[in-house]
């Protein structure tokens, strides 16, 4: 499963993939293709907070 979020506003590039194998979600952000973020996390709940609070700065 991949979701992307890009719109003029906000350039970057919000990347999520799900592991069943490690039961995981890997987010990245990149900016001009280039990885400015990556992290492993085991709720989307938390990947929802960062991208709502990078959208509201």
């Amino acid at each position: 499963m991949n979701k992307y979020f890009n719109t003029q506003k906000h350039p970057n590039v919000f990347q999520i993939v799900y592991s069943n194998k490690f039961k995981m979600y890997d987010f990245t952000i990149l900016n001009n293709n280039k990885v400015i973020y990556h992290y492993h996390f085991k709720n989307i709940k938390e990947i929802n907070k960062l991208i709502q609070e990078y959208k509201n700065k």
